[in-house]
C-alpha cells in the first residue's frame, strides 16, 4: 500500500522472467522478426539488422541517439525534438543492461526503433528511405483476407442501415473488429488460427462481455476516436466499423489514431489507412465500403492523425498533454489490441482479477479495450474462472483464442 492509500504496483513483466512469453519473444521471436526484415534489406543494411539480431541475442541496451550512434545518420526532422527526449530518458534508465534484463514492453519499442534506424527507413540517404519494411507483408494478409470465402457477406451486412435501430449490426461490427485482432503479424503463432476464426459469429470466447453497453455508448456518441492496432484484415474491420458509424448520422464523426512510423510488424500507419481504403473500394467484396470512407475523409468527418507517442517506450499514463486533449474532444475511445492494453496498464503483474477502471481513470473521457490475449497480462477475469482456463487451456494468455470487450465509463 503507498501513502496515499492506493495500492502498491506490481512489477513490470520483464525479459528476465525465466519461462515466460516475454523471455520466449526474445529468443524465438526477435530474432525471426528481424530475420524477416533481413531478406528484404540486402547489402550494408543487412549487415546492421544482423548485428542487431546478435545484439538482441547477447548483447546491451544502448542509445542509437548518442553522438555516433545509428540514428547519426538521419536528418534533424527525422524525429520530433520531444519524441528524442522522450526515447533518451527512457533508454537512459536501462543503458549498458542486457536486453534480456530490461521490462517487456520498452524490449519491444526498442527493437522496433533499431530496425527502422537499421533498414534506413530514417535516413533520406537511403535507398529504403520511408519504405515500410512490412508493407509486402500487410498487403499480402489483406488480399488474403478480402479474397476468403464469407468476407462479401460480413461487409455486406454491416453497409445496411445503423442508426438507433441498428443495433445488431453495430453488435457485430464490434465483434468483427475484435475478432481480427488475432490476425497479428508480430506473432507468426497465432496468425493462422485466427484466420480460421475470424467470420465466426458468437461470443464465446469473450472472458469479459461488456459488448451490449459498449454498443449502447456508441449509439450515444457524436464521436467516437480509436486507437488502431493491426492493419490487414483488422484494419478493414475497423473501416467496415468506421463506415458504419458515419453513415448512420450525419452529426458523427469518427478519428483513427495510427502510428507515426511501421512497427511491430503490422500496426497499422496513415499510410496504411489510405491504402487499405484504396484496395476495399477496388475488391468485390467491399466496394461500398471502400468508396464510402473516401467520402468520409473528403468531407473531414474521418479524420486521420498519427503521434510520435504512439511509437514511443512510455505507458499511456505518460501521454503528452497534445494527445491527451484530442482524446478529451471525444465521446468515446475505443482502444484496440494487446500493446494497447498492456500501456494502458503499463504492463505490470497485475494480478487477473483488477479491475480495469481503477487503473485507468486517470484516461481523458470514456474508453473501452477491445483487445484478443496474446501476452500474460489481463483484467476483469475472476480467480475462480483465470484457474479454470488454466486447467482448460494452459496458453490462454498468449495464444490469441480468447478476448475481452470492456468498457470504462467516466460518466456513469
Amino acid at each position: 500500500m503507498n501513502a496515499d492509500g492506493s495500492p502498491a504496483k506490481p512489477p513490470f513483466i520483464s525479459m528476465a522472467d525465466a519461462g515466460s512469453f516475454a523471455r520466449h519473444t526474445l529468443e524465438a521471436r526477435f530474432p525471426q522478426i528481424i530475420g524477416g526484415v533481413m531478406a528484404l534489406r540486402p547489402g550494408a543494411e543487412n549487415k546492421k539488422l544482423a548485428a542487431l539480431r546478435a545484439e538482441a541475442a547477447g548483447g546491451v541496451i544502448s542509445d542509437p541517439f548518442a553522438e555516433g550512434g545509428a540514428a547519426s545518420s538521419c536528418g534533424r526532422d527525422a524525429f520530433h525534438p520531444q519524441e528524442i527526449a522522450v526515447w533518451r530518458g527512457e533508454i537512459a534508465r536501462h543503458l549498458g543492461r542486457p536486453w534480456k534484463e530490461v521490462p517487456f514492453y520498452f524490449a519491444e519499442s526498442y527493437l522496433y526503433l533499431r530496425i527502422l534506424l537499421a533498414c534506413g527507413y530514417h535516413d533520406r540517404s537511403s535507398g529504403y528511405f520511408q519504405d515500410d519494411p512490412w508493407q509486402g507483408a500487410k498487403l499480402d494478409e489483406l488480399g488474403r483476407f478480402l479474397s476468403a470465402k464469407g468476407v462479401e457477406g460480413v461487409f455486406a451486412g454491416l453497409a445496411r442501415d445503423g442508426g438507433d435501430s441498428g443495433r445488431d449490426a453495430f453488435t457485430a461490427a464490434v465483434l468483427f473488429m475484435l475478432r481480427a485482432n488475432r490476425i497479428d503479424l508480430s506473432n507468426a503463432a497465432i496468425v493462422e488460427a485466427g484466420r480460421r476464426l475470424i467470420l465466426r459469429g458468437g461470443r464465446e470466447d469473450l472472458l469479459v462481455d461488456h459488448t451490449d453497453s459498449l454498443v449502447q455508448s456508441i449509439l450515444a456518441s457524436r464521436r467516437v476516436d480509436i486507437v488502431l492496432d493491426n492493419a490487414g484484415a483488422e484494419l478493414a474491420a475497423d473501416l467496415a466499423f468506421a463506415r458504419l458509424y458515419l453513415a448512420s448520422d450525419p452529426a458523427r464523426r469518427l478519428v483513427l489514431h495510427a502510428k507515426k512510423y511501421p512497427t511491430f510488424v503490422s500496426d497499422a500507419t496513415i499510410q496504411d489507412v489510405r491504402i487499405t481504403a484504396e484496395k476495399l473500394k477496388s475488391s468485390a467484396a467491399a466496394a461500398s465500403t471502400g468508396g464510402e470512407i473516401e467520402t468520409f475523409l473528403g468531407q473531414g468527418r474521418l479524420r486521420l492523425a498519427d503521434h510520435y507517442f504512439w511509437n514511443g517506450p512510455l505507458h499511456f499514463p505518460a501521454m503528452p498533454e497534445d494527445l491527451r486533449r484530442d482524446l478529451a474532444g471525444s465521446c468515446l475511445t475505443l482502444l484496440k489490441g494487446d500493446a494497447n492494453f498492456r500501456r494502458m496498464t503499463e504492463d505490470r503483474r497485475w494480478p487477473f482479477s483488477v479491475r480495469l477502471d481503477g487503473l485507468t481513470s486517470w484516461f481523458p473521457g470514456n474508453h473501452a479495450i477491445l483487445r484478443t490475449l496474446k501476452s500474460e497480462t489481463a483484467s476483469d477475469i475472476p480467480e475462480g474462472l483465470s484457474a479454470r482456463m488454466g486447467q482448460e487451456d494452459p496458453g490462454w494468455l498468449t495464444n490469441g483464442r480468447w478476448g475481452l470487450v470492456r468498457l470504462v465509463s467516466c460518466t456513469g
